[in-house]
């Protein structure tokens, strides 16, 4: 929902339907929230991407979001690290890294990167949803809850 004001002196944009939205683009830049759906939880993860041209920034609003990351090698991927954003920090995923992020219930997260971000400036890369689960493991330390999933992924 979009509030009236005079679009000269504020823009203010919300949303709260599920996925990815851009929502505002300046300047070379655009503005995303990104919003828990299905599509993003754990078990749904196949694929880390890596964008040639920008630096991506993210930013939690509220709930939980896991960035996973690693860098890039002549192989593929490196060791793939977990990091539980935290609300108040910004993370710059740097361009040319591997990255992928998983959303908790009720997650909005604020995305900001090159408008120009797109499917010809980056790649994908397959990923078994259990070496996610195995980084999440290894940086809590093995905690509770984060049991590998099966092959089905369940």
């Amino acid at each position: 929902m979009e509030e009236t004001m005079n679009q000269e002196l504020i823009e203010i944009k919300s949303c709260g339907e599920p996925g990815y939205h851009p929502l505002v683009y300046f300047g070379g830049w655009r503005v995303a929230f990104l919003n828990d759906t299905a599509r993003f939880h754990l078990e749904q993860i196949r694929e880390m991407q890596r964008h040639n041209t920008s630096d991506e920034v993210f930013l939690l609003i509220q709930g939980s979001c896991t960035l996973y990351v690693a860098a890039a090698l002549e192989s593929g991927i490196g060791e793939i690290t977990a990091v539980e954003l935290e609300p108040g920090r910004m993370y710059n995923v740097r361009k040319g890294v591997w990255h992928t992020h998983v959303t908790g219930p009720g997650a909005k997260i604020a995305i900001i990167e090159d408008a120009d971000v797109s499917p010809d400036n980056s790649e994908l890369i397959s990923v078994d949803p259990r070496a996610l689960y195995e980084a999440q493991n290894r940086e809590n330390g093995g905690g509770a809850g984060n049991a590998l999933p099966t092959q089905n992924g369940e």
